[in-house]
């Protein structure tokens, strides 16, 4: 009875946090290429597409346009299926206990928030974009 006590428990919390860390790899977002939006001429369609929906937008009084975002650092595509791979294999082998390392390494690795400032022109094409911060750090 003592050993039912012991294992039921710790088969529960091993079933129900089990993928944890393998879905947060899979699901973290992807690494924005920063340089590429730097150098301008890109069109707003494609900004939105690759940081998502602005935080801020302001149409200026000579039609340009001025947008705040916000998006996570994030992972190449291979890093991000070789962790989840991984993980994926240490659950197996540890009966989900690696779960207990996995899911915070996950939640750190994610990436720091970054924020950035994108001028666009009266034609909606990206006249600048820098990160705000990125000289401190």
């Amino acid at each position: 009875m003592k050993q039912l006590s012991f294992w039921l428990p710790l088969s529960l919390v091993a079933l129900l946090s089990q993928g944890c860390g393998v879905y947060l790899a899979a699901t973290q977002p992807q690494q924005v290429d920063v340089d590429a939006l730097a150098s301008g001429g890109v069109p707003r369609d494609m900004v939105i597409a690759r940081l998502g929906a602005p935080t801020s937008s302001v149409k200026n009084e000579d039609g340009t346009r001025t947008e705040i975002y916000e998006f996570y650092g994030g992972s190449a595509a291979g890093w991000k299926f070789g962790r989840a791979a991984f993980h994926a294999a240490a659950d197996l082998f540890t009966f989900a206990l690696w779960e207990v390392v996995a899911t915070p390494t996950e939640m750190a690795v994610k990436g720091e928030k970054r924020t950035a400032r994108a001028e666009f022109d009266k034609n909606d094409a990206l006249k600048e974009f820098r990160v705000l911060g990125a000289d401190a750090k």
